[in-house]
């Protein structure tokens, strides 16, 4: 697991800190959110973000909002973890206390092949965009090759919501499921999986909200704190009773990042297929593509939206609980899934 005390700090560095040095850094934090901290600065910094670097990182869903160039200290060299040089034009020298290594990535320039204008700053943002992912890869405790399996997670992706959403915007929901997933992932193997997933869950309810014809199943998002119990043994139901008729989600409001091995244990003592399961945060695009929300002991902290059927069910939480104690919850919980489902189907 990736938490506060361990994360990578990252620092990108170029002179001005308008364009490379930033591009970097909003996109080290569009793919590894809160599991990596990420500064950037410059050695002589300018007095405005370049427009056409944020004008290319918005064609990918990344962006610099609140940023502006910034001087390089020796505090931020000594805080980081990993300093990247982002191209071979500017010069750091170690200072005292540091304890980071310095690299410097030599970025395309495609201006010297005579390109110019938004098709150079393209070709340059997705330079910096395929070493960032690596060095992110590196930190977050995955080996290089599952940059590969982001690659083909996205092309996927990509031909099934053909005519719906762009590669880029593919790109982006992926990159986004993984920022989302990469600070809590237990074991980093297993990533991809989960970010594929979660993607493709991400990817049909932002296609419902724009319209897009879908199969008319109903769908059900299932939430609680951790997304460890309750909502887990209740999608896996529903899923395993509804026999593919309905669309399941969950959900936590505080996500764990681990599936609690008791309730996993009572589902396949019932028969239902549980190894798919994993923890993820609730987002807008879930809550809004469900016809039918339930909540288990997340309280307000579950957004309400118009139009949305809305349930709350008095559970006990399993978490810690002994697996006599489980099973009665998991008992609980199928007599609600299957009067559920009667309703709906």
């Amino acid at each position: 697991m990736t938490n506060t005390d361990t994360r990578a700090n990252l620092l990108f560095v170029c002179v001005k800190n308008g364009g490379k040095s930033q591009m970097a850094a909003a996109i080290a934090r569009q793919v590894g959110g809160n599991a990596v901290d990420v500064t950037s600065a410059g050695t002589r910094p300018g007095s405005k973000l370049n427009q056409q670097s944020v004008e290319s990182l918005a064609e990918v869903g990344a962006g610099m909002e609140g940023e502006y160039p910034k001087q390089l200290t020796d505090d931020m060299l000594r805080a980081a973890t990993h300093v990247v040089l982002v191209g071979s034009e500017a010069q750091v020298e170690p200072v005292e206390g540091m304890t980071g290594q310095i690299r410097t990535w030599d970025i395309d320039e495609p201006s010297l092949r005579g390109i110019e204008g938004a098709e150079r700053m393209r070709l340059v943002r997705d330079d910096i965009s395929e070493r960032v992912l690596h060095l992110v890869l590196e930190v977050t405790g995955q080996p290089a090759e599952h940059a590969e399996r982001y690659a083909g997670i996205i092309a996927d992706l990509t031909n099934q919501y053909e005519g719906v959403f762009t590669v880029d915007e593919v790109r982006a929901f992926v990159r986004e499921a993984h920022a989302n997933l990469a600070p809590s992932a237990r074991i980093p193997a297993n990533l991809p999986v989960f970010v594929e997933r979660f993607s493709h869950d991400k990817l049909r309810a932002a296609a419902k909200a724009k319209g897009e014809p879908r199969d008319g199943k109903p769908e059900l998002l299932f939430v609680c704190v951790h997304n460890a119990g309750r909502s887990q043994i209740a999608a896996a139901m529903a899923k395993h009773f509804s026999e593919g008729r309905v669309v399941v989600r969950s959900a936590g409001s505080n996500p764990s990042g681990q599936i609690n091995p008791v309730a996993l244990q009572v589902l396949e003592e019932r028969g239902i297929e549980a190894a798919y399961l994993f923890s993820k945060p609730l987002t807008d695009d879930a809550l809004q593509a469900s016809d039918v929300v339930i909540t288990m002991g997340c309280g307000d902290e579950c957004p309400y939206y118009p139009g949305k059927r809305y349930e709350d069910w008095k559970l006990d939480d399993p978490n810690g609980q002994p697996i006599e104690t489980v099973r009665r919850v998991a008992d609980e919980i199928e007599v609600r899934v299957r009067g559920l489902l009667a309703e709906l189907l």
